[in-house]
């Protein structure tokens, strides 16, 4: 293998390395070269806006001038039919050499509004279609935002529930280990009040009472059977 081809190889190889590092570059930044592109192509259509409207006063101006050239000559066209009527030829052949200049003029700033008038359509139409895209585009980029926006917080959501990081697996860890100290703590003080009312005495007249054998006098019955003993008396 000679020299230039090995050279030549690894200056492809360098390039392709290069052009998949600009591509993940560019692919992190897609969204942000995007708007770039969208301020740019507004830009742009605003200066063809400028130029559509210099044209279209362009094309006004030179209809305007077709017009009152057309006014001069019907005008000059009176005046020599009466010098010719008057016996003026002198004033006549005057009069029609000014009309011909005058129609020569007529049909130039005719051809230019047409010319100017075809621009003008043209433009509109690159215009209107620039338009299209471009709020085609900012569509586009609103929809691939939003879309980008709930992958991320799916992406977060994943490793929240038990991806790389286990966040949430590690916050539900914690919270049932608090859970079990304050489980661990109700049962602790469950079983001080059960002390207490054993060395007092109290447990064993509640457990006589639940078995029945000594009446409960805030019971029901107990109540029942001391308001009939008053309404007898």
């Amino acid at each position: 293998m000679s020299g230039t081809s090995i050279w030549s190889k690894l200056f492809t190889a360098i390039r392709g390395g290069a052009s998949e590092v600009g591509e993940a570059i560019v692919d992190q930044q897609a969204l942000r070269i995007l708007d770039q592109e969208i301020r740019d192509a507004d830009a742009a259509l605003a200066s063809a806006r400028q130029e559509l409207a210099a044209i279209m006063a362009k094309h006004s101006l030179a209809t305007r001038r077709v017009a009152e050239h057309e006014a001069k000559i019907q005008d000059l066209e009176a005046k020599a039919l009466a010098a010719l009527k008057a016996n003026r030829e002198d004033l006549a052949t005057e009069i029609a050499q000014l009309i011909a200049n005058l129609t020569n003029e007529r049909d130039a700033e005719h051809r230019q509004a047409g010319e100017f008038g075809a621009y003008v359509e043209k433009m509109r139409k690159d215009v209107a279609k620039a338009e299209a895209r471009i709020r085609s585009l900012r569509q586009q980029v609103d929809m691939a935002r939003a879309r980008e926006s709930v992958q991320k917080a799916q992406v977060s959501a994943s490793i929240a529930s038990g991806g790389a990081n286990g966040k949430l697996e590690t916050a539900v860890g914690t919270l049932n280990r608090l859970k079990a100290r304050q489980d661990q703590r109700a049962a602790e003080l469950e079983a001080r009040e059960q002390l207490a009312e054993a060395s007092t005495g109290s447990d064993l007249e509640r457990r006589l009472k639940e078995a029945g054998i000594v009446p409960d006098a805030d019971s029901a019955s107990a109540v029942l059977e001391r308001l009939r003993k008053q309404a007898a008396e």
